[in-house]
């Protein structure tokens, strides 16, 4: 992983994989990250980036999680986004991205969500359209 992306991986229970990334989501670091996330859905049902320590995303990182989120759907996995930084939660409604993201205002409301989901057999919707619910 570069310098520049720092992806920490937590296992939270048997069903649950949180990773927080830290520092720029760019051209420099997608496919890595991209790499990285594949791998950690492996073994996981329900996957949550923590993005609250991201400090820019630019259209290379916005392209990797619409592809992550494809890899996703086709291994049976959600995929969440917790604690979106402002200038990414912009980048996600200027190009309608937002719509197709489960987005949660909280790493917490993530698990939250994912554990409700496990719960009643049903994958993790969270907010669409734009706002994370709070």
């Amino acid at each position: 992983m570069s310098a520049d992306l720092r992806v920490t991986v937590r296992r939270t229970g048997d069903r649950h994989t949180v990773l927080t990334l830290t520092g720029a989501l760019d051209f420099r670091t997608a496919d890595a990250l991209y790499e990285q996330v594949s791998a950690a859905m492996a073994d996981c049902r329900h996957l949550v980036l923590d993005l609250s320590e991201v400090a820019f995303c630019d259209s290379s990182g916005l392209s990797t999680l619409l592809r992550l989120l494809r890899h996703a759907e086709s291994s049976d996995v959600t995929l969440a986004l917790a604690a979106v930084p402002a200038q990414m939660a912009r980048l996600l409604a200027i190009t309608g991205a937002h719509a197709v993201f489960s987005l949660h205002a909280s790493l917490p409301e993530a698990l939250a969500a994912g554990d409700e989901a496990a719960h009643d057999g049903r994958p993790s919707s969270g907010a669409r359209g734009g706002e994370a619910t709070t």
